[in-house]
């Protein structure tokens, strides 16, 4: 096949993937506006674009500049290769930069497939659907308005969860494929760690409980003052834990605190004198090779996710055989059946403390959802049969079209 990938931070969505193609002996092509490294079988357009003074309009009107913008250079970048006589068979591309709106017409022949990730709702914002203004209301709007012009020009779109197809409306299920990219290989091999030295001042050692908390950054939507406030009661139940906290300082789909503060800073500043913070350490963002340290090492990891993109973290902690505590919702339910393969939680933050500290005490039984929870991802989560199974669907579309 001669495929088109679009993305604008290639690979992005398609680093294991495009590899895998490649391996397989498919012609790849991509466009993208970022520098990042790829594999060297890939042909890459690159486009840029100016960063517009834009004054006197509304901040909405701003990004749809923005998509309009990056559809035309992305358009520019095929329409070279159309005139050189190359067209590809099957389209791939993420719309939430609306870079494919013109490739059907560019190529009007080879089939789409998109990669839309989620149908927005006011829930997944953490937005009261009651009180939600007229500007989150526009935000809402335009952005699955961008997704379903996509979803009109797509032969197929692909999503990772069933939670996650089950937030788009039902006029475009039919187009709907559930397919996993994958858990690596490489991760279902990692042996367990029993001892961990951080820095000279952390060292998880070996017998002391470890609780685990990740998020690409520390805010709302993923958990994280629900976490930071079940702190105090588990410390005052188990007086050994030790907890490790990893993430960013901005925000990636909450709100900003109003005092122009981190969310890390309003929670230590609640949580001061309540929490002995010699056992609790917040790293910010360390390498994925440190985090998976961490995940092998961790005896309970912690997700309390709104319901929303399903974190690549909380697969990556079940390869590693590390039991996941989750928010008992429908996303989570969705991977986890509850005390068998994780475990689910449904309350006040201090009856999270002592569900925490519970589960440490019952070492046993943490250990064989953690080797459950593997053997899940082993089953159905493996890179090479998901990899597949997406080749499989993009072969397909050869052939019907």
């Amino acid at each position: 096949m001669r495929l088109l990938l679009v993305h604008q931070n290639f690979p992005g969505q398609f680093r294991d993937l495009s590899i895998s193609l490649c391996n397989h002996g498919h012609e790849l092509r991509a466009i993208c506006s970022s520098q990042r490294p790829h594999d060297p079988r890939i042909l890459v357009e690159r486009y840029s674009i100016d960063k517009r003074e834009k004054t006197g309009i509304h901040p909405q009107t701003a990004e749809v500049d923005e998509w309009v913008v990056r559809a035309e250079r992305v358009a520019e970048c095929a329409l070279k290769w159309r005139s050189q006589g190359w067209a590809p068979d099957v389209m791939l591309a993420h719309p939430g930069w609306g870079e494919s709106l013109l490739l059907r017409q560019v190529f009007p022949a080879s089939p789409l497939v998109v990669w839309p990730e989620l149908w927005l709702r006011p829930e997944h914002l953490g937005i009261n659907e009651q009180n939600e203004s007229i500007q989150q209301l526009h935000y809402l709007r335009l952005k699955n308005w961008l997704i379903d012009g996509a979803m009109s020009d797509a032969h197929l779109a692909i999503l990772p969860t069933k939670y996650q197809a089950s937030t788009f409306p039902q006029r475009w299920q039919n187009k709907i494929a559930v397919v996993h990219e994958g858990i690596r290989e490489a991760l279902l091999e990692t042996e367990r760690i029993e001892q961990l030295q951080i820095d000279r001042e952390i060292i998880l050692a070996k017998g002391v409980p470890v609780v685990t908390f990740t998020s690409r950054n520390l805010e709302p939507m993923r958990g994280f003052p629900i976490f930071m406030r079940a702190i105090p009661e588990l410390q005052k139940e188990d007086s050994k834990v030790q907890v490790v906290i990893v993430g960013g300082d901005n925000v990636s789909y909450s709100m900003a605190p109003e005092d122009g503060k981190t969310w890390k800073e309003v929670m230590i500043k609640e949580l001061e004198n309540r929490i002995d913070w010699s056992r609790v350490h917040i790293l910010g963002r360390i390498p994925y090779e440190e985090l998976v340290k961490l995940y092998r090492r961790s005896d309970l990891h912690v997700y309390l996710s709104n319901p929303f993109v399903l974190s690549w973290s909380v697969m990556e902690v079940m390869a590693c055989g590390t039991a996941i505590l989750g928010v008992d919702n429908n996303m989570m339910r969705d991977l986890i059946e509850p005390g068998k393969d994780g475990i689910l939680w449904d309350g006040s933050s201090i009856s999270l403390g002592k569900m925490i500290a519970s589960q440490l005490n019952e070492r046993d039984m943490l250990a064989r959802i953690g080797s459950m929870g593997k053997a899940l991802i082993v089953e159905k989560y493996r890179e090479e049969s998901c990899l597949r199974n997406l080749e499989n669907l993009l072969l397909s579309l050869c052939t019907l079209y």
